[in-house]
């Protein structure tokens, strides 16, 4: 009995120190909300111009018994493409993996390991850019989460690979070693990284530039 419980201990053991077991359900899933803020206002515009189309066609043909095909088609087209969009949005997001946190997207995914990670911390993006060097950066895409927590990972990797892994997080998302995630339940995707990152002490200023 005591070697099955050893090796059923041995085997919840994941990248980073966690212990996790096999029969756990998948972590959920967190919607990048700077990618679906943008998905939304375009699907919105769709249903909107596939409404007008389809009610316009349906008076026509109530009242002079005509049915417009260039219309019902274009009505159909725009709302199968509001649909797409729909389905689209919620392809951007972020979720804790046993190899590490995946970014994913519509055509872009990665996977940052668990060993890459230093720190992790939630904070509104008004109190992130804040700091001298950093007034005057936060993009404008990101001006109307300003007062919404972020999660905010410090990655042990060269600006310029920060840099990258940003572009899958939206635009704006990646200042120094910071990814900024503006993501759905913040506060609970940092608990679940920080269950599976060894906290160390932030990298020096050298290392940061």
């Amino acid at each position: 009995m005591r070697v099955q419980s050893a090796s059923a201990a041995a085997g919840r053991l994941l990248s980073g120190g966690a212990a996790q077991t096999a029969g756990d359900p998948p972590q959920p899933q967190h919607r990048l909300l700077t990618f679906s803020a943008v998905w939304r206002r375009t699907q919105t515009m769709l249903f909107y111009g596939a409404a007008v189309m389809l009610i316009g066609t349906a008076v026509t043909y109530a009242g002079d018994h005509k049915l417009d095909l260039e219309f019902l088609v274009l009505g159909l087209l725009l709302l199968v493409l509001g649909l797409a969009y729909l389905f689209g949005a919620r392809r951007y997001y972020v979720q804790v993996t046993e190899g590490g946190l995946a970014l994913n997207g519509l055509l872009r995914h990665a996977l940052i390991p668990f060993s890459d990670i230093r720190q992790v911390r939630s904070q509104p993006l008004q109190v992130l850019f804040a700091a001298p060097n950093r007034k005057g950066l936060m993009a404008r895409s990101l001006r109307q989460f300003e007062r919404t927590p972020a999660c905010v990972i410090r990655l042990d990797l060269e600006p310029e690979k920060v840099t990258r892994l940003g572009k899958s997080a939206g635009r704006g998302c990646a200042i120094d070693q910071d990814l900024i995630l503006v993501v759905a339940g913040a506060k609970d995707l940092e608990r679940s990284l920080q269950s599976r990152v060894r906290r160390r002490p932030p990298a020096p200023a050298s290392h940061r530039r």
